[in-house]
């Protein structure tokens, strides 16, 4: 059996575990506070559950105008203690 010593692969996270994307969702949100964003579109309705459990983001889906199992999802920043 012959080993390879090498490092992981480095995925796209920031230091909290989240992707960059993600991250400049959740930055362009704070940027402006309680203003709505389309932040996903044509997406599976259960990924909007991971947005709503985010502390300080106020998530809601939309169907209205999408194919069977697709949603919209919009957000917007309310701040850490709303959340």
């Amino acid at each position: 059996m012959t080993i390879e010593f090498r490092n992981p692969p480095v995925g796209k996270t920031t230091s909290r575990g989240i992707s960059s994307e993600t991250q400049a969702i959740i930055d362009a949100l704070r940027s402006r506070p309680g203003e709505w964003a389309l932040i996903k579109s044509d997406v599976n309705p259960n990924s909007t559950q991971w947005w709503k459990k985010r502390p300080g983001i106020e998530a809601k889906s939309s169907t209205i105008g999408k194919p069977k199992n697709k949603c919209d999802v919009y957000a917007r920043w309310v701040g850490e203690e709303a959340a």
